[in-house]
């Protein structure tokens, strides 16, 4: 804040005109914050959003390979986190956004040794480029899922 008063008075401009527009672009920022859901998960009555967006950052909620209407996909692993990576793709899709705006995704499994066959499937949904990435075993995740992805995307 200092400085914008400092080369506001540089510029022969009053110091308040500096700690208004900071002001302005402090309530400007604040009022660009969307929360997106859906109408199933409003009225299923879950307490998230199924992304967030912030200053052209989309933060999407962690994914299960849930397909709607019939729940958790039977199958393990691999048809789990193919639906997950469907869901984050739909998701990103009604925001106007591919697969190749993630730039992080954070991977929970709830048995780490199903690694490779996540992997493998994973891996179908990128070209070139990977996101960022973190994994880590859960004990646990909703509805006894094998695996659970959340991602930020930029637009």
């Amino acid at each position: 804040m200092r400085t914008l008063v400092l080369a506001a008075m540089l510029a022969g401009l009053p110091a308040q005109a500096a700690l208004a527009d900071d002001r302005d672009a402090s309530e400007k920022a604040e009022s660009e914050i969307v929360f997106h859901t859906t109408e199933a998960a409003k009225k299923a009555g879950f307490p998230f959003s199924k992304a967030v967006e912030a200053d052209g950052w989309i933060f999407l909620s962690g994914e299960l390979g849930i397909k709607e209407g019939s729940g958790l996909v039977p199958g393990g692993i691999a048809p789990e986190t193919r639906q997950t990576m469907l869901n984050i793709r739909q998701t990103l899709a009604d925001q106007g956004l591919g697969m190749d705006r993630i730039v992080k995704c954070t991977a929970f499994l709830a048995d780490m040794a199903e690694w490779p066959a996540f992997n493998t499937v994973y891996k179908e949904f990128f070209k070139d480029n990977y996101p960022a990435r973190s994994a880590l075993g859960a004990s646990g995740l909703a509805l006894n899922a094998r695996v659970e992805i959340e991602c930020i995307a930029r637009r």
